[in-house]
């Protein structure tokens, strides 16, 4: 059987018409460890890359505390409640990572209304099925969880374009999956490193 081939240019126009300049400033599809393989145009590469690099750091140490608080022993252990979707809610935006296949990251910046004053920057993890994964788990019961820090720092506003933010990222990996489907595109593991 042959491989399908990623389309690049169909998924840059598909990110690129998706684009509005503030709620969903620009699009991604990239390998987990950092590796650009399609984005929204128009795009200043250079910021693209280092936000890219950021971006996979964020996943794989997410993805690590995943693993260890799984059981090392179980052979699947990654499969039982792996990491599906990362936001990081910050000051001036919010970044949400979605795993759209094994070796394939849909990633979304938008843009947020201004943050309270109290604002905290929080991260929240989800597997597949929507379940909160723990985000900080080196941080201590001092720190507020993911739900209470996320509460104290929404205002309606802000809760509403990153519900926003998520429906149209939900929307976007729908479609590119139903294309991938469509021509057999599967990432090979491994075949992208640094």
């Amino acid at each position: 059987a042959t491989r399908s081939m990623l389309n690049s240019k169909a998924i840059n126009e598909l990110l690129s018409r998706n684009r509005d300049g503030k709620l969903c400033k620009r699009w991604y599809l990239m390998t987990p460890n950092g590796t650009l393989l399609a984005y929204s145009r128009p795009v200043d590469i250079n910021d693209l890359r280092k936000q890219a690099a950021i971006t996979a750091i964020c996943w794989q140490e997410h993805r690590s505390q995943d693993e260890r608080r799984t059981d090392p022993s179980a052979e699947h252990s990654v499969e039982q409640n792996p990491l599906h979707t990362l936001i990081v809610e910050s000051e001036t935006s919010n970044i949400i990572m979605r795993q759209i296949q094994k070796q394939l990251l849909l990633v979304l910046e938008g843009g947020v209304p201004p943050r309270r004053a109290a604002f905290v920057k929080t991260t929240t993890a989800e597997a597949a099925n929507g379940t909160r994964l723990l985000s900080n788990p080196n941080e201590g019961d001092s720190a507020p969880t993911s739900n209470v820090a996320s509460d104290m720092n929404v205002s309606k506003g802000g809760s509403n374009a990153l519900k926003l933010q998520r429906r149209k990222l939900d929307a976007l990996a729908d479609i590119i999956l139903g294309d991938f489907e469509a021509t057999g595109f599967r990432m090979p593991e491994g075949s992208i490193t640094f």
